[in-house]
């Protein structure tokens, strides 16, 4: 029982949507019913059906013009209809029995047990009052059918009255049967079109949303990548533009050399620069300049010690791992050491910092971890707006990995961000 009910849409709280203009449609069909009806009238009367009819020929179209009203509204208020018409039928059937049984008014009165079956709403009335419908036309074709059977209507067969029976109720549950059937599979595949349109539109708003969000994560990408850049550089210039102003009098050479790191820094930020345009421009990326990897680390490093900043760099490679560490986690890992070292320059009173990247399988996988230490304390008046930090957490997270950022227990300052990758 259950299974018939949900082929029904039994408990579907869905309701089928009317087309734009439904009843322009709806009028023109009812016209093309009328006239088609007329006219199949009109040949039934010459072929002697009707002439058991006392009543005026008007009197013989009227059910046919009130089943066509009936046909305008059948999709609007199918319930509605379907019982209007069901008392239209027995009316007909009881007043003028020859009309009732004719193809064409059967054909209408049919058409509109398939459209409550069809757009009906709720389900379960729906279902509930057709079958209620259905079961007083049986009832009148039972009252109808006694009353032939008594006035001495059979067949010639050896069963008359059981034959009769048989077949009058074998054509009424084609016709039911068909019609209710119908529309049935065509509710089934109007809920199943409508809900692959709502797939078809929650796809699109989720493509949408993804296109958003890829925006906002390259912006982010990208601000990130223009702090670390402007960042180090810019930091690194302004110390060697400071130490050339104080040596230029007494010691020209170690003045030419801070210029000469200004000027190697500022083509760097400058070639970077151009690389993250034509990253943003899509130029071909055989002539943009390849990002940095593990391997320039130590050079990096070496940068910080000309400024005044004694630092050291270890590499703990157990495995021989380190040649394999892809080119983004290595390129995570140099932007996080130039970041933490950029703020032990700008932001802290200590004068060393040590780096230490270590390579460690780890189960089926491995991790690259890059620790940064110092031992000073903030500067005064150097605070940051913690968007270079933010950049470290982001950078790592989204290479999958995590960082612990924050005060050493013992003094001074430690980041440590570690980056999983298969070997």
């Amino acid at each position: 029982m259950a299974t018939v009910g949900a082929f029904f849409g039994v408990g579907d709280p869905w309701r089928r949507p009317l087309p734009s203009r439904w009843w322009r449609r709806d009028i023109a069909i009812a016209v093309g019913f009328l006239v088609v009806g007329a006219v199949g009238l009109e040949l039934e009367r010459s072929l002697g059906s009707l002439s058991q009819i006392a009543a005026p020929e008007v009197v013989q179209h009227l059910p046919l013009v009130l089943a066509g009203v009936l046909i305008v509204w059948r999709r609007r208020f199918p319930v509605a209809t379907v019982a209007a018409i069901t008392v239209l039928w027995l009316v007909t059937g009881i007043l003028l029995p020859p009309l009732a049984v004719s193809l064409v008014l059967q054909f209408l009165f049919l058409a509109v047990f398939y459209a409550a079956i069809a757009w009906g709403a709720p389900r379960g009335r729906t279902v509930a009052v057709v079958l209620l419908c259905v079961a007083a036309l049986m009832v009148w074709v039972t009252v109808d059918l006694v009353h032939r059977t008594s006035n001495g209507a059979s067949s010639p067969g050896p069963f008359p009255y059981a034959a009769l029976t048989g077949y009058i109720y074998l054509i009424n549950a084609i016709y039911f049967g068909g019609a209710i059937l119908g529309g049935a599979l065509d509710w089934r595949n109007a809920r199943q079109r409508a809900a692959l349109a709502g797939q078809a539109g929650l796809i699109e708003r989720q493509a949408a949303e993804l296109r958003d969000r890829s925006v906002v994560d390259e912006r982010v990408r990208i601000a990130r990548e223009l702090h670390d850049v402007v960042a180090h550089h810019v930091a690194l210039m302004g110390v060697q533009a400071a130490a050339a102003r104080r040596v230029l009098t007494v010691d020209p050479p170690a003045a030419a050399g801070a210029l000469e790191t200004v000027e190697s820094s500022a083509r760097s930020a400058v070639t970077e620069m151009r690389s993250l345009v034509g990253t943003l421009r899509g130029d071909d990326a055989e002539s943009r300049t390849p990002p940095p990897t593990l391997a320039d680390v130590p050079a990096l490093v070496a940068q910080f010690d000309t400024l005044g900043l004694g630092t050291t760099y270890v590499l703990v490679d157990v495995d021989g791992l380190a040649e394999r560490v892809p080119a983004a986690a290595g390129f995570g890992v140099y932007r996080v050491v130039q970041e933490a070292l950029s703020n032990v320059r700008a932001h802290s009173s200590a004068t060393f910092a040590s780096v230490t990247v270590r390579v460690v399988r780890a189960g089926d996988g491995a991790y690259v971890e890059v620790e940064v230490l110092d031992g000073g304390s903030t500067l005064a008046g150097t605070a940051g707006t913690g968007l270079g930090l933010q950049g470290i957490r982001e950078r790592v997270a989204a290479l999958g990995g995590e960082a612990d950022i924050g005060p050493r227990a013992t003094g001074g300052f430690r980041v440590r961000a570690r980056i999983p990758f298969l070997v």
